[in-house]
């Protein structure tokens, strides 16, 4: 790994909220992400992540997308030239975001992120404020069934919120499909994923 990889993760079961609304590359169902940052003394993730931004232990990060059997469920891509010339200011923006509160509701410019806000928020920062993982109008319906999933009915009615379908946001589904990230390396039985990188 190097720093400024994109990591991705499965996290619980196959049917999780996240991953029952969103496709990933060659069909992954992914639910959550992070950015890679490797030091002298380890490699870390920097991820929004409750309660907060914040820099994980790889291996903490690893642990979490554990199957069952104990099979960690992970996706690694890094960014091909001449993107990668925005690394280094997307890591410092990024590093300067800890501690700031994660994002329950999904809702972008709320004083919250979720982990693909964070991976947006850093690239356009070093884009210079231009968009560069665009965000796109939300879907919580579920893929199967073309039905808003009853799971994010629940979850918004919990704090007295209608479903924010078609809000501007990201997922880590629709980031691992962008063109200009090559996806190096894939690890565990990834939900969904259609055949194995070669």
């Amino acid at each position: 790994m190097r720093t400024g990889d994109l990591i991705f993760s499965a996290i619980g079961h196959e049917d999780n909220a996240i991953s029952a609304v969103t496709v990933g590359y060659r069909g992954a169902r992914l639910n959550h992400m992070g950015v890679v940052a490797v030091a002298p003394f380890g490699e870390f993730v920097l991820e929004a992540f409750y309660p907060e931004v914040k820099l994980t232990p790889f291996q903490n990060f690893a642990r979490r997308s554990h199957d069952d059997d104990g099979r960690a469920r992970l996706m690694l891509g890094r960014l091909r030239a001449p993107h990668t010339d925005l690394i280094d200011r997307a890591m410092e923006y990024g590093f300067a975001l800890c501690e700031m509160p994660y994002d329950e509701l999904y809702l972008t410019g709320n004083g919250a992120l979720y982990c693909s806000e964070l991976v947006v928020n850093m690239f356009r920062h070093a884009n210079d404020g231009a968009p560069f993982f665009v965000e796109e109008p939300m879907s919580f319906r579920d893929i199967a069934t073309g039905k808003p999933h009853p799971a994010w009915i629940e979850y918004y009615a919990c704090f007295g919120m209608d479903v924010p379908e078609g809000a501007p946001g990201s997922n880590p589904g629709a980031i691992s499909r962008d063109e200009r990230l090559e996806i190096y390396d894939i690890t565990g039985p990834i939900p969904g994923l259609e055949q194995e990188l070669l």
